[in-house]
């Protein structure tokens, strides 16, 4: 605990190192080990969350206990999280001090009856708890305070209404420590004793968690399919047009947070036959767009390299903007709504608004 709250000074250079963007929010989940666990009871909450949070808005780092890796091995942890590794998930190995500067880079967690949800609670963070195993908890224990107070993550709601109304606890820390900061003091003072030797006059304070390495996910050429809600959020002069996105790999029955309209973003090249037949929006992968138009029937608009947008209809559009693939999104809730895709637009994703111009001819 004194090491997570010296740590936190730097949340901004965990961030950093973990790969979070400043506007995005990231999600903590953590597992402790045995079948009562976030894992062993709640399995699927992994998936819903990288399925529910919009891609741009939020990342998910997923703590798993040393037991529960060990016990199963790496590559079984990896091939049963597989879908949502290629979603986006950040999977440390618990072998490090990565889930440490998790702690301190989060915004929010789930948890369960692990020792990782009360350090998060004594951070600060809001929690909400996807599984808990009273049995295996002391009674009137820290952990069993903790339990009765954080609400439980309910699976037939969509999640992120339910994170927003997570519950901070100001009381978690002092039921982790009484003695604050001391702990290095106090144990060495305790250590030289035993040892009949003189302590060290310098003092020992705790000192911050290293920055971890970037998260060595391996990386595929190919670009995920995701379903994207796209709407006109602000009709005024420079209309602008939210964007959210999410994978179409782990989605599951729950799909409210899709919207009414969503569409599929797929690569031309994408392997999984589902997205390229149903997409609206394809990414080209040096096929013209009219033979794209041909051998896919429902694609309404074709993104080429050179950040052009193919209307099925024969228009084309130049974009200028840091995103043509959201700004083909963006074109499609243009007409919609009955509007002249040319012109400039706001483009906002992921909270962050950047001009967009789209340009006939």
């Amino acid at each position: 605990m004194d090491e997570l709250r010296v740590s936190a000074a730097f949340r901004r250079e965990y961030r950093t190192a973990l790969g979070i963007r400043p506007e995005q929010k990231l999600l903590l989940i953590t597992s402790t080990w045995g079948e009562n666990s976030v894992l062993g009871a709640s399995f699927e909450l992994i998936g819903r969350a990288l399925a529910e949070l919009p891609q741009d808005e939020f990342r998910v780092i997923a703590a798993v206990h040393p037991n529960a890796w060990y016990e199963h091995g790496g590559h079984q942890i990896h091939e049963w999280l597989g879908a949502s590794l290629r979603a986006g998930l950040i999977l440390p190995h618990p072998a490090g001090p990565t889930w440490k500067a998790a702690l301190c880079a989060a915004d929010a967690y789930i948890g369960d009856h692990g020792s990782l949800s009360l350090y998060a609670a004594a951070l600060g963070l809001p929690g909400l708890l996807a599984a808990f195993d009273e049995g295996a908890v002391a009674t009137d224990s820290p952990m069993d305070w903790l339990g009765r107070r954080l609400p439980r993550v309910a699976g037939d709601r969509p999640l992120e209404p339910q994170l927003a109304r997570a519950v901070r606890l100001p009381d978690a820390a002092g039921r982790i420590t009484s003695r604050p900061g001391e702990s290095l003091g106090l144990l060495r003072g305790l250590c030289y004793e035993h040892l009949k030797l003189a302590e060290p006059a310098a003092p020992c304070p705790p000192r911050p968690v290293p920055l971890p390495a970037p998260p060595a996910a391996p990386r595929s050429p190919l670009a995920p399919a995701r379903f994207v809600d796209a709407r006109l959020t602000d009709t005024g002069p420079g209309a602008v047009v939210t964007v959210r996105r999410y994978p179409a790999e782990v989605q599951g029955r729950i799909q409210s947070h899709l919207g009414e309209d969503a569409h599929v973003v797929a690569d031309e090249a994408e392997t999984d036959p589902r997205w390229r037949h149903i997409a609206e929006v394809l990414l080209a992968r040096g096929s013209a767009p009219d033979d794209l138009f041909a051998r896919h029937p429902a694609c309404a608009v074709v993104v080429t390299d050179d950040g052009v947008l193919s209307l099925r209809d024969g228009r084309r559009y130049a974009v200028r903007g840091p995103d043509p693939e959201a700004a083909a999104s963006a074109v499609l809730a243009l007409l919609a709504e009955d509007r002249d895709p040319e012109g400039e637009f706001t483009l906002r994703t992921g909270g962050a608004d950047a001009p967009l111009s789209l340009r006939l001819g």
